[in-house]
């Protein structure tokens, strides 16, 4: 009987030991003067801001908990400038700071830290091999040739391309990795929709990716593009133009030829630069049946207003001053202005995003001009 009293024992003993899911974030603070006080984690999202807090005792400090969407976090502290930036996940991480260069910390452990620095690591020595640094500095320097710019920026074009084969040798042996996700909702126009497809349905066979606000955002703004394909009827809405009179899209490109939704705002720098160029294409091809519909991401009214009486924009203005959360801005999936998109007389998309030195060309051959 004695022979089996000690592995049951230790059963018991494993049984009673809390088991953490989560992650737990060790640290120490070094430097002259470091005071008790608290050490702050966060995260950056607007739409689920996260927030813990912990004592910093002697320099030392521990968080402990469990974040249903990994990301980038950031630690800051009581009278120390800077912060510590890293990935936060289920694991367990241990950062080293030093208070003069918390930015320098030396962060161990972290399975999607790892992963990260191995990558960063990569682009640093390809930065490294170039000479970027002092490359781009001369680039800026007052009596850089523009032979020497170019050369400068040939060299710089080339580092990039070494950059972005290694980013996609990252992605693909690491089709699934947390850091992956988050990527993916800032790239999602670079790839087919067919081929984003498959790629959420291999995030939502894993559990661990159950509720992840990244995923949840992939899957809407697919959803959101495939409705603005080109060859799909735009998605209709209404919206208050300056006086307060109701606006529907179809009320304005059922009355020409093309219509150009332009998505822009008051406090853009691009879209007001752009403003002149586009009032002459308007006044060059309105007669012939080329429409405008301004949709302003504002929320202050009054900056609106001055902006179409300053740009001396004629053509139909609505807003609903959401800033951002601009209703028609989330259906056409709209994440920078200047961005426009043209439809038919019927209402039919033609194109999203022609560039700015194409929309004169691109209008001018639709009406066959």
């Amino acid at each position: 009987m004695k022979k089996f009293l000690l592995p049951a024992l230790v059963a018991v003993i494993f049984a009673c030991t809390p088991k953490h899911d989560g992650y737990i974030i060790t640290g120490t603070l070094t430097g002259d003067n470091i005071a008790d006080g608290k050490a702050y984690l966060t995260n950056f999202s607007r739409s689920e801001p996260l927030k813990d807090t912990a004592e910093l005792i002697a320099g030392k400090f521990e968080f402990k908990g469990k974040v249903v969407t990994p990301e980038d976090y950031a630690i800051t502290f009581d009278g120390v400038e800077g912060r510590v930036s890293f990935f936060l996940d289920n694991s367990k991480i241990n950062i080293q700071v030093v208070a003069t260069e918390p930015n320098k910390a030396v962060i161990t452990g972290g399975v999607t830290q790892d992963l990260i620095k191995s990558l960063n690591d990569q682009k640093e020595e390809i930065k490294k091999r170039y000479n970027l640094d002092s490359l781009l500095a001369e680039f800026y320097v007052e009596g850089t040739t523009q032979a020497r710019k170019d050369e400068i920026i040939a060299v710089y074009e080339e580092a990039q391309k070494e950059e972005k084969v290694v980013e996609s040798n990252f992605f693909a042996n690491n089709p699934t990795s947390y850091y992956t996700i988050t990527q993916l909702l800032k790239k999602i126009e670079e790839y087919p929709l067919d081929e984003m497809d498959q790629k959420i349905a291999a995030f939502k066979a894993l559990p661990e990716f159950e509720a992840n606000r990244y995923l949840i955002e992939v899957e809407k703004a697919v959803e959101a593009l495939k409705s603005v394909q080109p060859g799909m009827t735009a998605p209709e809405f209404t919206l208050n133009d300056p006086k307060g009179n109701p606006v529907s899209l179809s009320s304005v490109y059922s009355q020409h030829k093309i219509t150009m939704i332009d998505f822009w705002a008051g406090w853009c720098g691009p879209c007001r630069k752009f403003n002149p160029t586009l009032v002459e294409i308007y006044k060059k091809y309105n007669k012939a049946g080329f429409g405008i519909i301004g949709v302003s991401l504002d929320s202050d009214e009054s900056l609106w207003n001055k902006a179409i009486e300053e740009d001396k924009l004629t053509w139909i203005q609505v807003s609903d001053l959401q800033f951002w959360n601009s209703a028609p801005a989330k259906q056409y999936y709209v994440r920078y202005i200047p961005q426009n998109i043209f439809v038919d007389q019927e209402g039919k998309i033609i194109k999203r995003q022609v560039e700015k030195d194409d929309i004169d060309q691109f209008i001018k051959e639709f009406l066959g001009l």
